[in-house]
């Protein structure tokens, strides 16, 4: 028998997932970790994020979560859109211009109880305090309010190979945080980075076709010293599973005593999401 081949299943399959879309069967799809990136991300938007709901999307980057009708987002940067162009020059076309330069782990300039829903997709695995960023999340949201998020599966980019972040880790993260311990952490941060050198950054260089040569001690102390203290949300801090992610959600809700509902946890290929609900 001949076998088929895997550049044919590669051309069939995405014409014939949205088929199976179409025909209404997208939550099985779901359900089976197979629909994909975009399908899943606007599937669950759709499902878990009212129409003409207003809200803010952090770090959307070239590709804005899909909304249902007349749900409308403030896009929410840390940089403006020049300085983006320059760091994703890959999808310089295409980034979404910023309508409010903000730190959007912290959302300090955003008033508690404000917004209908809070979306960060690729962005949590950059914080270094991941419960207390979450929290940060929260305290904006309207009681009923929806946060979406999507993280990168580990074993699935750049980060394979780096163990996954357990939630002893982000709990001792998230107290040595609010005890303002910065030394500490600062110790803590330094074996993120030192994952990054020896695992991540080979494998970013290797997607981009380049090769890649260990920094000698001087380059390399320097780019410590800059994901350290310049800038520390430029790598991945904290490493997921779909089943990691979840657990990472319950841990929230028993933090902030009750005050929120994990709704949903799912992946595609690549990705796992999470639909959190405020509940008060």
């Amino acid at each position: 028998m001949n076998s088929v081949s895997p550049g044919l299943v590669g051309r069939i399959w995405p014409r014939l997932r949205r088929g199976m879309v179409d025909a209404g069967l997208g939550e099985l799809l779901l359900r089976l970790n197979v629909l994909g990136l975009v399908e899943t991300r606007r599937k669950l938007a759709f499902q878990h994020i009212a129409p003409g709901s207003c809200g803010l999307e952090i770090g959307a980057l070239h590709a804005p979560l899909p909304l249902p009708p007349g749900a409308h987002a403030c896009y929410v940067d840390k940089h403006c859109v020049d300085t983006l162009r320059t760091l994703r020059a890959d999808a310089a076309t295409t980034l979404v211009i910023p309508d409010l330069l903000a730190d959007g782990l912290r959302l300090h300039c955003i008033a508690a109880e404000s917004q209908d829903f809070v979306i960060a997709n690729h962005l949590l695995e950059h914080a270094q305090d991941t419960l207390g960023t979450l929290c940060n999340w929260l305290h904006v949201l309207r009681p009923g309010g929806t946060l979406f998020i999507a993280v990168p599966i580990g074993a699935r980019c750049f980060d394979r190979g780096r163990p996954l972040t357990t939630n002893e880790h982000f709990l001792a993260d998230y107290e040595l945080t609010l005890a303002g311990d910065t030394a500490a952490m600062r110790q803590r941060n330094l074996a993120h980075v030192e994952e990054h050198l020896a695992i991540s950054a080979p494998a970013i260089a290797a997607l981009q076709g380049q090769s890649w040569v260990p920094p000698g001690d001087g380059e390399r102390q320097r780019l410590i010293t800059h994901f350290l203290d310049h800038n520390p949300e430029q790598i991945h801090h904290h490493v997921f599973s779909r089943t990691s992610l979840g657990e990472l959600l319950h841990l929230l809700c028993r933090v902030v005593g009750g005050a929120c509902r994990v709704e949903r946890v799912a992946a595609s290929r690549v990705e796992a999401l999470a639909i959190v609900r405020r509940l008060r």
